[in-house]
């Protein structure tokens, strides 16, 4: 039996696709240069539509104003975290979603507060030709990009036909977000001195009050002697009620934005009480009332003549009044102070100016991205014409 020495033809699946795909892909070309007029007149036209579109459009200037990040110590959100204390005011912090001072301070630039503010302030309702509150809002916000970059700066960059208008627009971001803090964040150092403020004029006025009661008293009774022993006791009643009063005031305004549980607050309580039992053995001239080995110390000042008494009692409620001034005026400078301190303020790095030259402008993008829309139509308008075009041909035949 003769072997069949004819060579068998055989082509490789995978050489036929290549071939196909060869095929398909000049079919293709073959449809996108014989629509080539369509394609070309379609990306001519939008490039003209889209080039005189672009040199209707307004010029923009822009505007930034920097500021630097805010400090910890200063801000909202770190006392709020303070009076939690340390790990669990982390946590509790996590917890409620309160973020970093940054982010407070970008929260806020972000705020209908400020916004609602800078059009009150510039008429921006009118400039707009806004009918609502909301529709200006949003013109104002298509207007202003808030930033935070990689080393914590935040910046403010507004863009508009004006430059003037966006420099000052830029710069009142910054300036209604300074009134937010001086305003809104109150700190205790602040709490403080309003508290020990109001105190220190009432002081001011017992003071002057207890002043005209000694000379009327010394004018109507001339010379009254008290002696030694008894003005030495006067005066430290006097100086203790008056410090006793004074830390009496320190309390109260740690527990205003303090819990009765803080330890500056327990130890100002057990000086309180302190200050009271000395008061007590000065006015009874006793020691302790438990300890019945404590001799009398001091002369009881009930014992004392009459009108001396009346003279005593005015000279001690003036030393009360001294006292009391004096301390509270040492109060209130350290509260002035301490809200120096933690008062945040916003520090600017850079000014928004008036820009000379106009921003970056849109109008090539715009170009670029109508002729790649149009000659993508182009071409899918091609193959829908072939499509047809063959449908067509196969009906016929």
């Amino acid at each position: 039996m003769a072997a069949d020495n004819h060579p068998t033809s055989h082509v490789s699946p995978l050489t036929s696709n290549v071939t196909e795909d060869e095929i398909n892909l000049l079919d293709y070309w073959r449809v996108i240069v014989k629509r080539k007029v369509l394609i070309g007149g379609i990306v001519c036209i939008a490039i003209i539509a889209s080039v005189i579109y672009s040199l209707t459009l307004p010029a923009i200037y822009a505007s930034t104003a920097s500021i630097f990040p805010p400090q910890q110590e200063g801000s909202m959100t770190s006392g709020i975290m303070s009076q939690l204390g340390g790990g669990l005011g982390g946590l509790t912090g996590s917890f409620l979603g309160i973020s970093t001072p940054i982010d407070t301070w970008l929260a806020i630039l972000k705020s209908e507060t400020i916004r609602d503010a800078i059009i009150h302030r510039f008429n921006l309702m009118n400039a707009f030709e806004a009918k609502t509150m909301e529709g200006a809002r949003n013109s104002l916000g298509g207007m202003v990009k808030i930033a935070k970059s990689k080393e914590g700066f935040i910046s403010i960059t507004v863009e508009d036909k004006d430059p003037k208008r966006a420099a000052l627009l830029a710069n009142a971001f910054v300036e209604e977000l300074d009134k937010i803090n001086n305003g809104i964040m109150t700190t205790s150092g602040r709490r403080m001195r309003v508290f020990v403020e109001q105190r220190l004029k009432e002081a001011k006025i017992e003071l002057a009050k207890g002043e005209e009661s000694i000379k009327e008293f010394q004018e109507k009774n001339r010379a009254v002697k008290i002696d030694d022993q008894s003005r030495i006791v006067i005066d430290a009643i006097g100086g203790v009620k008056g410090q006793l009063m004074a830390k009496e005031v320190e309390l109260q305004t740690l527990l205003s934005y303090a819990t009765p549980f803080n330890p500056q607050a327990e130890i100002l309580k057990t000086q309180v009480e302190e200050l009271k039992e000395k008061l007590r053995e000065l006015e009874e001239g006793k020691g302790k009332p438990h300890n019945t080995a404590t001799k009398d110390i001091f002369i009881p000042t009930a014992k004392m003549p009459d009108l001396a008494l009346q003279y005593a009692r005015l000279l001690r409620d003036i030393k009360v009044q001294q006292t009391l001034y004096e301390l509270l005026t040492q109060q209130y400078e350290i509260a002035r102070i301490q809200e120096a301190k933690d008062t945040p303020t916003v520090q600017v790095l850079d000014v928004a100016k008036v820009p000379e030259t106009m921003a970056k402008s849109n109008k090539r993008k715009i170009v670029m991205l109508s002729t790649m829309t149009a000659m993508f139509l182009g071409i899918f308008l091609s193959f829908f014409m072939e499509y047809i075009e063959r449908a067509k041909k196969e009906q016929i035949t």
